[in-house]
C-alpha cells in the first residue's frame, strides 16, 4: 500500500516537524557566525572612525534581512542533516525502510516544504531587503565612514558632483574598478557649459584614471568642437573609493527594477553583463534551499549520523561553503563574460542537484 502512495501524510509531518526544529536552531546560529564574523571583519573601521555602539547596532539591524537570505540555504542543509541526523541514530530510517517506505517518500514532503522556504525567501529579497540594503550601506557609509553623498541616483544611473565637474555616471563598477559611461559637464562662471568630457569607460589603476573611448566637445561662442580623446592632462582628483558612496549594490534593487535597469543599460549600449548574471541570481540563489535539501535527505539516509547542532552546523557549512564557492567562482566568470549570465547563476545549482540525485540513487 504504501509503496503505491508517493506522499505519506504521517511520514510527512513527523519528518518535516524534525526538520523545522533542527533549521530554526540552525538559522539561528548561523546567523550568529555571520554577525559574528562580518563584526570582526569591520572592527578596524569601527575603531578607526570612532562608531559610536548605537550606529553599530542599527547598521547590524539593517543588515540583518540581506543576512537571513545568505544563510537560509546553508540552514537547510544543516537542518537537514540534524533533523534526519536524529531519525537516523534512532533507526527510524530502518523502520521506515522495513515498512516499504522509499527515501523518495521521504524526500518529497522535505522538497515541498524547501520550495515553499525558496518562494518565501524569494519574496522577502524582493520586499524587505532591498530597502534594508540601502539604509545598512547608507549608515556604513555615510554615518560610519564619514563620506557625504554627492550624488543623484536614477535607478543606477548616479549625477555625481566631483572636482573636475558634474560627472554622469551610467554606472559605477567596483569589481571592475570601472566608471562606465562616464559624461563630465564642466560650466563656467556664468554656470554654462564650456567643455563636455565623454569616456566609454574611466579604469582605475590604483593611482590614477585611465579613459578608454574618450570625446571632448568645446563651446566657444556660437562654434562648438568636437574632438576624439581627452583633454590633454585631463583626470578626475577622486579615487575609485570616492565613488563607493554612490555604488549601488544588487541587493538594493528587487527582480523588476534590475531587470529595467538592464534595458536602460543596453539602451545606451553599455555592457550588461554583471547585472544580468545579478538578475538571474535573483531567482538561483532563493532555490538553493531545495537544492540543498536534495543533499541533506541522501547523506542523511545513507547512514551520516549527524546528530547533533554543533557537527551539523560544521559539516552544513563544509557543503554550503562549497557550494558559495563554486557559485562566487561561476559569478565572476559570468561578470567578465566568460560564461554565459543565465549558465553563470545556475551552474552551482546543476552541479549540486547532481551529486544529490547521485546519492539518491545510491540511497534507494
Amino acid at each position: 500500500m504504501n509503496s503505491r502512495r508517493f506522499l505519506l501524510p504521517v511520514i510527512g509531518k513527523h519528518v518535516c516537524i524534525e526538520f523545522l526544529r533542527a533549521f530554526a536552531l540552525t538559522v539561528l546560529a548561523f546567523l550568529a557566525i555571520y554577525v559574528l564574523a562580518d563584526f570582526f571583519d569591520r572592527f578596524d573601521s569601527f575603531l578607526q572612525h570612532d562608531a559610536p555602539a548605537g550606529t553599530i547596532i542599527r547598521l547590524f539591524l539593517y543588515r540583518m534581512p540581506l543576512i537571513v537570505t545568505q544563510v537560509t540555504p546553508v540552514a537547510v542543509l544543516a537542518g537537514g542533516l540534524v533533523g534526519l541526523g536524529l531519525l537516523a541514530r534512532q533507526n527510524e530510517f530502518v523502520a521506515m525502510r522495513a515498512c516499504g517506505v522509499s527515501i523518495w517518500q521521504i524526500l518529497l514532503p522535505l522538497a515541498l516544504l524547501s520550495l515553499v522556504i525558496s518562494v518565501v525567501v524569494f519574496a522577502w529579497n524582493e520586499t524587505v531587503v532591498p530597502a534594508s540594503a540601502r539604509r545598512w550601506h547608507q549608515i556604513w557609509h555615510e554615518e560610519i565612514k564619514g563620506k557625504q553623498t554627492a550624488g543623484v541616483f536614477t535607478g543606477r544611473e548616479v549625477w555625481y558632483h566631483g572636482g573636475a565637474g558634474f560627472y554622469d555616471v551610467n554606472r559605477v563598477a567596483p569589481r571592475r574598478r570601472q566608471l562606465v559611461g562616464l559624461t563630465v559637464y564642466q560650466l563656467g562662471s556664468d554656470f554654462r557649459p564650456t567643455r563636455v568630457i565623454h569616456a566609454d569607460t574611466a579604469t582605475w589603476t590604483g593611482d590614477r584614471w585611465q579613459f578608454e573611448g574618450g570625446r571632448t566637445l568645446e563651446f566657444g561662442g556660437e562654434h562648438t568642437r568636437e574632438t576624439p580623446g581627452t583633454p590633454e592632462g585631463f583626470t578626475l582628483p577622486e579615487t575609485l573609493d570616492d565613488f563607493s558612496v554612490v555604488t549601488v549594490e544588487a541587493e538594493e534593487f528587487s527582480y523588476s527594477m534590475l531587470r529595467d535597469q538592464i534595458a536602460s543599460l543596453q539602451e545606451k549600449g553599455v555592457d550588461a553583463s554583471e547585472s544580468w548574471v545579478d538578475l538571474h541570481l535573483k531567482i538561483a540563489l532563493p532555490i538553493a534551499s531545495l537544492v540543498l535539501m536534495l543533499v541533506a535527505v541522501p547523506l542523511a539516509a545513507r547512514g551520516t549520523r549527524v546528530s547533533s547542532l554543533p557537527a551539523a552546523v560544521g559539516l552544513g557549512f563544509v557543503i554550503g561553503f562549497s557550494y558559495f564557492i563554486v557559485l562566487a567562482f561561476a559569478r565572476a566568470l559570468g561578470q567578465t563574460g566568460a560564461l554565459p549570465p543565465l549558465l553563470a547563476a545556475w551552474v552551482s545549482n546543476a552541479i549540486f542537484v547532481l551529486i544529490g540525485a547521485y546519492h539518491l540513487l545510491g540511497s534507494d
